[in-house]
């Protein structure tokens, strides 16, 4: 009978071994679930505020294409003898346009189709415009 007792704690004692590891097994890839949930969630958001930037950069070099077609109609209104493609830069140094002219010889009659390149950093927007 007491050979029959030791047997069995024995046993017991071997089965709460085991369950200890089992527990720290299972919180390690809890944890590690939990991490990779983490991480998955702040890369959405870091994306998300990518794009949000290059969204305002984009709205800032269509600003500076606009500026490009007001500056060529300004000149073919005012008679300006010079309808040539020109470029420029307004504000901060960060807007730029470039502006092509076609049938510019003819300026400030009809037909004339205006191309403007706005560029704000990496963003670059273009408007065409006919007069």
């Amino acid at each position: 009978m007491a050979n029959f007792i030791k047997k069995t704690c024995f046993k017991f004692q071997l089965s709460d071994n085991r369950e200890k590891g089992i527990s720290l097994y299972l919180t390690m890839i809890l944890l590690s679930l939990l991490m990779a949930m983490i991480l998955g969630v702040t890369s959405i958001i870091v994306g998300g505020a990518k794009i949000t930037k290059g969204l305002g950069d984009s709205v800032r070099a269509f600003h500076a294409a606009d500026t490009g077609v007001e500056q060529a109609l300004y000149r073919i209104r005012g008679g300006s003898p010079d309808c040539a493609n020109f470029s420029g830069n307004f504000g901060e140094s960060d807007y730029n346009y470039s502006v092509n002219i076609t049938n510019a010889n003819n300026c400030g009659e009809t037909g004339m189709n205006i191309k403007s390149t706005g560029s704000y950093y990496g963003a670059k927007r273009k408007i065409e415009v006919t007069y």
